[in-house]
């Protein structure tokens, strides 16, 4: 049985006093600077809009976690992909080299979607938690254009963001923001299945990653960034160049927005949408040297 809603269904008021009135912006994290090791750090909430009695309950579970690291745990790197055999090239051998260095048990496992719909990064993560779920402890959810440099893949106990510097090959080096948590996330496959993994309904590109970073968060789980993390981040293929509109976002970019936003006033439960209600078919399943990748329809 589903476990019932964190807040309650609200009724057509308070509908309209949370969609033009998300009331409270926290402007301070309570953890102040507290960091594990003088590298890792949380990932901050101070940027959400979120209504009162959301961010009471997250200010609630705000508290000091200790991140510790776990050896001998078996890691499965989950990479979402469609059309970016150039990427992976140049990713295994860094990536494989770092995780050797370190002696981590892993397994690569490539999501592939099949053409003919927009491209849905969540529901591919999704099926790669199903489908490795057996051989696993930890996940470690990497996109294929992020290059590991610094990078610390061993297996956390809480949610752990690996990538805070981007060495980009196409722009100016950068620093990701304290609230980023994509690139590169491990987490322990038990915190994946508390908060039933992504949400499916993410067509496009973009806001999945900030919606389960808050069901992370609102589950109860502290999530930390590495600030040694530095990745190289390799440009998009230009067939796959999200446009920016100068007046106007596309419309998968709005509606990603409304969701992430549904989500973080309260009106959506988790329980609802995720790994429990996932459906795909597997249309393929191939073993390389150092990855298996499995192509699927969704």
């Amino acid at each position: 049985m589903n476990p019932k809603p964190l807040f309650p269904t609200p009724d057509p008021l308070q509908r309209v006093l949370y969609r033009f009135w998300p009331s409270q912006r926290l402007n301070m994290d309570p953890l102040g600077d507290f960091c594990v090791e003088d590298r890792y750090f949380p990932i901050t909430i101070a940027n959400w809009k979120m209504i009162s009695p959301v961010s009471c309950l997250m200010l609630a579970r705000r508290v000091p976690q200790p991140l510790t690291f776990r050896a001998d745990a078996r890691l499965t790197i989950v990479i979402p992909f469609r059309d970016r055999e150039a990427h992976l090239k140049e990713l295994l051998p860094p990536l494989t080299a770092r995780l050797a260095e370190q002696g981590v048990r892993y397994r690569i496992l490539v999501v592939e979607q099949e053409p003919g719909r927009s491209f849905n990064r969540g529901k591919l993560i999704n099926v790669g938690f199903h489908h490795a779920q057996a051989d696993s402890d930890y996940y470690c959810i990497h996109d294929v254009d992020a290059i590991p440099v610094v990078a610390d893949y061993r297996c956390p106990s809480q949610p752990l963001r690996l990538v805070t510097r981007l060495l980009s090959t196409n722009r100016p080096e950068s620093i990701c923001p304290t609230h980023y948590f994509s690139g590169a996330i491990s987490v322990l496959k038990e915190q994946v299945f508390a908060v039933n993994g992504f949400s499916n309904e993410y067509w496009g590109w973009g806001k999945e990653d900030d919606e389960f970073l808050f069901r992370l968060q609102l589950a109860g789980f502290l999530c930390y960034f590495d600030s040694h993390g530095a990745y190289h981040d390799l440009p998009n293929p230009a067939a796959q160049q999200v446009a920016q509109p100068a007046l106007r976002k596309p419309p998968h970019v709005r509606l990603n927005r409304a969701r992430r936003s549904r989500l973080m006033r309260g009106l959506v439960d988790p329980s609802a949408d995720g790994i429990s209600t996932l459906g795909y078919d597997l249309l393929a399943e191939e073993v390389h040297e150092h990855y298996t990748k499995v192509r699927v329809r969704i």
